[in-house]
């Protein structure tokens, strides 16, 4: 990632989330996410509502096939503001360690609602989705400044 789009990614404060089960039956979320290096981001399975009778779909997919899609966009009504990043890659799970404290670290200080919900490294899993390619387009610098 070079640094326009490092610096696009750090200013969204969301992205979606794309993976496919074994049958390739996709699925799409929202996520919240920390950049942890120059090659990976994260996301942790956090207390926001979820049905907790089975594991997350995006969970189940990634267990089964573990590549990924993730986009982050900038929408504008003014059309030659609109941008995005679509970065591809495989997911995995981080096991507990310094590297999930570390994600966990990452994610708490870029959103100060996981403060507040406790976020944490011994409750929640984290998975790292690594990324292998990177597609953009737009002007990832935002033009009304």
């Amino acid at each position: 990632m070079n640094e326009a789009i490092r610096s696009f990614l750090e200013s969204a404060r969301r992205a979606h989330l794309a993976t496919a089960s074994a049958k390739g039956i996709p699925h799409v979320v929202p996520i919240c996410f920390a950049l942890v290096d120059e090659e990976s981001l994260v996301f942790a399975v956090d207390d926001k509502p979820k049905d907790r009778t089975r594991p997350l779909r995006r969970l189940r997919n990634l267990a089964e096939n573990d590549c990924f899609a993730v986009v982050v966009d900038r929408w504008d009504e003014e059309w030659t503001r609109l941008a995005y990043v679509l970065l591809e890659g495989r997911a995995r799970a981080v096991p507990p360690g310094d590297r999930r404290c570390a994600a966990i670290a990452a994610l708490r200080a870029r959103y100060p609602q996981y403060i507040a919900m406790d976020l944490s490294a011994s409750r929640h899993d984290v998975i790292e989705l690594r990324v292998e390619r990177v597609h953009r387009w737009g002007d990832l610098t935002d033009p009304a400044r």
